[in-house]
């Protein structure tokens, strides 16, 4: 008991030693561990990828130099050689097809029976039409008649009784005269002066009734004449209805996509050809809606024609915008007889043309490449010196051509960039290369 009880004073707990922390009984061991965690963050800093780093085979990737000199203003077409004139045949009325005197590829004239119709029901029409029309102007040739007929006969009276007083006044001057010598009297005298004045009254009513009466018949003669004329024009607008069973060729050249057969049914309306102009040519090709502002009729360019430059300039410009891409058609420079283009050209063939958009002139190019289409020259992965890394940078950029594309901002002449696809990378804002082909 004794014993327990001294042990347990409180003289005896303060004599007792105390262990320090082995953090304290250490330090230098610490100092080194902590160095050691510095040195590993700091590696593992360096070492680790920044965040939107992307790692690709260096093999995969294209790149280029920026540089600047003589930016050529220029964009290559594709164009096809088109006819400068189409003129399309076009069935007036329906039928079936009779005869066939014309094949596709035949150069023809102008007014050039090319088939024959057959269409009963549009031949007993017109043939319908046809009498009803002219019975119609036989009636206006018999008014016609009748118009002159009364003419005539009011002229026949006027002269009848112009004849009448000039006799009455004959009588009338003789029988004063016998008066005057006393073979009559006023009593013989008085009935021949009463026919002169009858005949002179019925001159003057004769004469007033044709001033009317003349612009009264003249109306009625062009009203006549007018309907004559309209009824003339509808019989030959009828007769037309049985001319346009025969297809004839609208102007002479090239008769092309023309394959009608004996025994075929035509509806009216339907396209059955065309007829193209023979060695007159223009060209047409698609351009990028990227140069669309820059187009205008007038910019020339240069055609390469069986080994040959020709010069050609935009003609038109189509508004609509297909997959990217609108259509423009060229015409060949010179005089008429060079309009055309050369005459040795064939449709559909392809040219390769040339189009000037500007002159030439200093600028920073970079070169073109899958990574414009991809980017649309906003922004480009730029490699470091060592050329194991890129990182993506906004750009400014401006014209462009199949070669290079100018740069207004965000590079440098001798940096280099990516020029491969950057569909892959589209999200990343670093790339880092390796030497595997996997990424």
């Amino acid at each position: 008991m004794d014993n327990n009880a001294s042990t347990s004073s409180p003289a005896a707990r303060m004599d007792r030693r105390l262990a320090r922390p082995w953090w304290r009984r250490r330090p230098i061991l610490m100092a080194f561990a902590i160095i050691a965690l510095l040195a590993a963050g700091g590696a593992a800093f360096l070492i680790l990828p920044p965040p939107g780093t992307m790692t690709t085979a260096l093999a995969s990737m294209d790149s280029g130099e920026v540089i600047e000199g003589p930016f050529q203003d220029y964009v290559p077409l594709r164009a096809n050689v088109a006819p400068l004139d189409i003129t399309y045949i076009t069935a007036v009325a329906g039928g079936q097809v009779a005869s066939v005197s014309a094949q596709d590829g035949d150069l023809v004239a102008a007014g050039q029976e090319l088939a024959r119709l057959d269409n009963p029901d549009l031949s007993r029409q017109v043939a319908s039409q046809e009498a009803d029309v002219s019975g119609r102007i036989s009636d206006t040739n018999n008014q016609l008649m009748t118009l002159r007929t009364n003419e005539a006969e009011r002229d026949q009276a006027l002269a009848d009784a112009q004849y009448a007083l000039h006799k009455a006044q004959e009588n009338l001057q003789r029988y004063q005269r016998l008066r005057e010598q006393g073979v009559a009297n006023d009593a013989n005298v008085k009935p021949y002066a009463d026919e002169a004045d009858y005949q002179r009254a019925r001159v003057a009513a004769l004469e007033k009734a044709q001033g009317s009466d003349a612009s009264f018949f003249a109306g009625q003669r062009q009203q006549i004449d007018a309907s004559a004329q309209d009824l003339r024009r509808s019989l030959a607008a009828v007769r037309r209805g049985l001319d346009a069973l025969t297809l004839r060729a609208p102007i002479a050249g090239r008769l092309t996509g023309f394959d009608l057969k004996p025994g075929q049914a035509v509806k009216a309306g339907d396209a059955l050809g065309e007829v193209d102009s023979e060695g007159q040519w223009k060209l047409s090709a698609e351009v990028d809606e990227f140069y669309l502002t820059r187009l205008s009729p007038g910019l020339t360019a240069m055609a390469n024609v069986h080994g040959q430059n020709v010069s050609v300039r935009i003609s038109k410009i189509y508004p609509q915008v297909h997959d990217g891409h609108i259509t423009v058609e060229l015409q060949f420079d010179g005089g008429p007889q060079a309009k055309g283009g050369p005459a040795d050209l064939k449709r559909g063939e392809a040219i390769d043309v040339r189009l000037s958009l500007g002159k030439t002139s200093q600028a920073l190019l970079a070169p073109s490449g899958s990574w414009l289409n991809d980017s649309n020259g906003t922004y480009a992965f730029v490699l470091d010196a060592s050329g194991k890394s890129a990182d993506r940078r906004a750009i400014t950029t401006g014209r462009r051509n199949p070669d290079y594309i100018e740069v207004l901002s965000g590079l440098k002449p001798g940096e280099r960039i990516v020029t491969s696809s950057l569909t892959a990378y589209s999200k990343a804002q670093h790339l880092r290369f390796n030497q595997s082909e996997s990424q």
